[in-house]
């Protein structure tokens, strides 16, 4: 949805002057800054604190955490017209924070995830140099004023996070280090603010297909013309050479009017179509004159999230995401923020959202420990066809329940989602990540619909500022007798983590969940990677290394931490799967990235061999927002792991796939996710000697997964099974390892050598 209003913007981004006081000598230095940026960043450019990213370095920097930053800048400020209002604009502030213009105070900020406006018209000196300074309190110092009542919990590096609004993950994670750093994170504005604009927009569809699609268009705007008479407005769409005009009154500052656009051009996910966006212009007119102009992109298109709200007694349930009526399978991944040190390296979102596409993705799902993205983000989710399923930023916790709290919530939301609404990519709100599931760890017997922050807060902001769209209260969402009958598994929608064993273990193939929105499999990055980020000394995994800890993560390096068993974890992985932990860093390496790359691609096989019963897969995560060992299936550097490749393939929209071994018997499946039917030759041969083991012809339909074959097989024998089957005129591939773990270690590595040459290109 990219925007442009009547408004005029003076960027005062840059180069700033960051001051503060250095915690351990007590002298008071100032040094150069950067907005958007991070004042960790400005303190490592300065040569004042070592690479955060590198070694043990994340973990010494705790006395910085109850450091004060003043940030201040100065600027020439261009006149403003008669009837003009004067606004700054700081985009993001982290976290807590007052404004001084010209060394007055001008007010306050306390929420990361939102944008701050201050009125200063007046206050601004058109005919010489003004000096801005923005106050960074300590993050950590200001949560001591909260007092935490018994219902409030959080995970243990992430109590500062209850009633602060800053991204739980900088207090310390298991995907990310504890930076709590701040700054001026997004950019700063002067805005010159017309007395004629459009306040609030929106449009949508209320109905959708290829002959008629009918549209909602909710507005608001503000004049200071002191009768309302002689006021209409223009509504004009165009996509490619299709153009739609609609006039009406406007007798009132508010209003909402219904129409219908012939044949339109309708906005779809990637591999089924077009992702049509429409350029659309607002003209607000009186007496004849245009007074405002309101421009943006938007889509044509429906989508809602039919599902169950439990498994029924035989197991069956729904969670289906329906776009123009039809219902799409997702091949997702997580989001996490691109750097874990927010407002540096913008560069990184738009290059990682580039991975999604290119692994074939249709969704992305934006995780409640980090931040909202900004509308750069979801113009190109909405250029790309990308569906986003955003959380709210709430993450493995019981939020507090005070009013207090609940209208800081409530404000958050409404302008998060006024801003987002028109970005066609937004498929759903989601109240919480694994909040419901958080009340279940307390072990105090309370249940998930007594968080009135989710069941009634956020609903209603929903409801109010977006009913266009479906909310779904958490990730996992667990009714009260989900909670009764034993927890998430009687839930149509799970997070399959569990113990992370055997990746074909009963947990992972023979789970319940009708939809994952979270799971995965850990693998060390490449040699390369790990040398940019610890000692020469500590390249090889050991179970105590301290630096291994750090970047496991777990903060301060502690063995006893909550964090600290995923060393042991991906060591156990590669174990278990070829009978041996590896001595040699390189062979290590490689088990370990073919364990996940396994791992992962049985898991979406599994979800897509389950189709319909199962709708899809988001899987964790596809890039790391700090040099970490992870499950994410590209470094932070962005060095591609195995699995990178082993997803790519098997997320393409046609896919022959060999089931588990029953009955002597493995059972070919044909998927096909594309809107059409298609038919075609399938082979399956030994991938090394060539021999063929099966053959034949195929049919098809539309978004089917359709049994085509069988082979039979003998699971005391380990063999690399290579399948091949023809769509629309083109020859894929795919493979399949038949036989109990453990594999033998340099059969598989000589299976990769050919698999490589088949995934990479």
């Amino acid at each position: 949805m990219k925007t442009k209003d009547t408004a005029m913007v003076q960027r005062l981004d840059g180069e700033w002057v960051l001051a503060f006081v250095h915690p351990e000598s007590g002298e008071r230095k100032t040094i150069p800054a950067r907005v958007p940026g991070n004042v960790l960043g400005d303190l490592h450019r300065a040569g004042i604190i070592p690479d955060p990213y590198f070694g043990m370095n994340s973990g010494m920097l705790r006395d910085w955490e109850f450091v004060d930053f003043t940030c201040s800048t100065a600027f020439q400020a261009a006149p403003a017209a008669p009837g003009e209002r004067l606004e700054l604009v700081l985009e993001g502030v982290d976290t807590i924070g007052e404004v001084r213009l010209n060394g007055e105070r001008i007010g306050g900020v306390d929420n990361m995830f939102v944008a701050h406006r201050f009125d200063v018209t007046g206050r601004v000196d058109f005919a010489a140099e003004n000096t801005l300074e923005v106050v960074i309190h300590s993050a950590v110092n200001a949560a001591r004023k909260f007092s935490r009542p018994p219902v409030a919990a959080a995970q243990p590096y992430n109590y500062e996070a209850l009633y602060i609004r800053k991204a739980n993950h900088s207090y310390g994670w298991d995907i990310a280090p504890r930076l709590v750093g701040g700054g001026l994170w997004r950019g700063v504005a002067l805005e010159r603010v017309p007395a004629d604009r459009w306040t609030d927009v929106m449009l949508y569809a209320t109905s959708a297909s290829k002959q008629s699609a009918r549209l909602m268009l909710d507005w608001n705007f503000e004049t200071a013309a002191e009768r309302l008479t002689g006021f209409e407005a223009r509504l004009t769409m165009r996509h490619g050479e299709s153009r739609f005009e609609k006039r009406f009154r406007a007798d009132f500052v508010s209003g909402r009017i219904a129409f219908e656009v012939p044949e339109p051009h309708l906005w779809t996910v990637r591999g089924r179509g077009e992702a049509a966006l429409y350029d659309v212009t607002l003209e607000l007119i009186r007496n004849g004159e245009t007074v405002a102009v309101k421009t943006f992109r938007t889509g044509i298109r429906t989508i809602r999230l039919d599902r169950t709200e439990e498994l029924a007694a035989d197991g069956s349930g729904r969670f289906h995401f329906i776009l123009n009526g039809e219902p799409v399978f997702i091949f997702g991944s997580n989001w996490v923020p691109a750097d874990a040190l927010h407002g540096e390296s913008r560069e990184r979102i738009l290059k990682s959202l580039a991975l999604f596409a290119d692994l074939n993705c249709n969704m992305v799902r934006c995780w409640g420990g980090g931040v909202y993205e900004d509308n750069d983000f979801f113009d190109w989710c909405d250029e790309n066809g990308l569906l986003v399923w955003q959380d709210f930023m709430l993450a493995c916790l019981t939020p507090p329940q005070d009013d207090d709290f609940a209208r800081v919530i409530a404000d958050e939301a409404a302008t998060v989602i006024r801003k987002l609404r028109n970005h066609p990519s937004l498929a759903l709100w989601c109240g919480d990540n694994e909040c419901d599931e958080a009340s279940q760890w307390r072990g105090d017997g309370r249940v998930p619909s007594t968080n009135r922050i989710t069941r009634e807060v956020l609903k209603r902001a929903v409801l109010s500022y977006d009913p266009s769209r479906d909310y779904l209260p958490s990730s996992p969402f667990l009714t009260d007798s989900c909670v009764k009958f034993g927890g998430s598994r009687h839930a149509p929608e799970q997070h399959l983590w569990g113990p992370r064993d055997e990746y074909k273990g009963d947990f992972y193939r023979l789970h319940t969940a009708c939809f994952a929105s979270e799971t995965g499999y850990h693998a060390i990055p490449g040699v390369e990677s790990l040398k940019k980020f610890l000692s020469p000394g500590h390249l090889y995994p050991k179970v105590d290394d301290p630096e291994y800890l750090i970047h496991a993560a777990q903060p301060y390096a502690l063995t006893d931490g909550p964090y600290a068993y995923r060393i042991k974890l991906f060591l156990d992985q590669v174990e278990n799967t070829f009978g041996v932990i590896p001595e040699d860093l390189e062979t290590l390496v490689t088990a370990s990235q073919a364990v996940q790359a396994e791992a992962v691609k049985f898991f979406i096989e599994n979800f897509r061999f389950g189709k319909w019963k199962r709708s899809g897969l988001i899987w964790w995560n596809v890039i790391d927002c700090w040099p970490q060992i992870s499950d994410a299936v590209v470094d932070y550097y962005y060095a591609k792991k195995l699995a990178y490749y082993y997803i790519r393939n098997v997320q393409q929209p046609t896919l022959l796939i060999m089931g588990e071994p029953a009955a002597w018997q493995c059972e070919l499946r044909l998927d096909n996710c594309l809107p059409r039917a298609i038919s075609g030759r399938y082979r399956v041969s030994d991938l090394l000697t060539g021999e063929e083991l099966a053959a034949g012809e195929y049919a098809c339909g539309a978004d089917r997964c359709e049994k085509i074959g069988a082979l039979r097989v003998s699971t005391g024998k380990h063999r690399m099974h290579l399948l091949e089957w023809e769509a629309e005129g083109v020859w894929k591939r795919n493979h399949y390892m038949l036989g109990h773990t453990p594999y033998d270690l340099g059969y598989y590595r000589e299976c990769l050598a050919k698999l490589r040459a088949l995934y990479e290109n």
